[in-house]
């Protein structure tokens, strides 16, 4: 592989670098995809992180997109580790964050979705989508549920994720929400 064009990474210089996440993810199951875009691969005459950004829109059967799923503010973290051994090496990404309250639709939801792959579509404080899941490699929901206490504690479902891949990338085209959901920009309602 050649690397000869790889240059010094330089630091913020002023730059904002919000962390966090914010409060909702997209989903969808693998099963709704016609197709599942990809980043390009690592190419030493491409501009600097092309092969980080997927730039081509996935697109779904008809019927069907993204999906929203509110998460408390503040109760999200996206994490990626190496894992695998010399020689064979990828990244596990993990996100964890929390869906409020009791309702049956949303216990349903989860109910279900533990058995099915997808790809998830994680916003960062700034709005910069970053991509969990992919063909063949997808995220898994792991949801699980608690009750509080009368004393204090949150009701509701802590949503857990999970998968493996190449790398952690970053998804920068249109977003094709399932019609009648709402779109990423709106506020959930009850």
């Amino acid at each position: 592989m050649d690397l000869s064009n790889l240059t010094s990474l330089g630091g913020l210089e002023g730059a904002d670098n919000t962390p966090g996440l914010l409060n909702y993810v997209l989903w969808a199951p693998i099963s709704w995809f016609a197709t599942i875009a990809k980043a390009p691969k690592y190419d030493p005459t491409a501009v600097p992180g092309t092969s980080a950004i997927i730039a081509t829109k996935h697109t779904f059967k008809p019927g069907f997109g993204f999906i929203r799923i509110y998460l408390t503010l503040d109760s999200n973290e996206l994490k990626g580790s190496v894992v695998g051994e010399r020689d064979g090496r990828g990244q596990k990404i993990e996100l964890e964050g929390f869906h409020p309250g009791n309702k049956a639709a949303a216990l349903e939801f989860f109910n279900l979705v533990k058995n099915i792959d997808g790809i998830m579509l994680v916003p960062d404080a700034d709005g910069t989508y970053v991509q969990v899941g992919a063909d063949g490699l997808p995220v898994e929901l792991a949801p699980a549920y608690n009750s509080g206490k009368i004393s204090g504690g949150r009701r509701g479902i802590t949503v857990k994720a999970e998968c493996y891949a190449a790398g952690i990338k970053l998804y920068s085209a249109d977003v094709e929400m399932k019609p009648g959901d709402q779109s990423p920009t709106q506020t959930p309602t009850a």
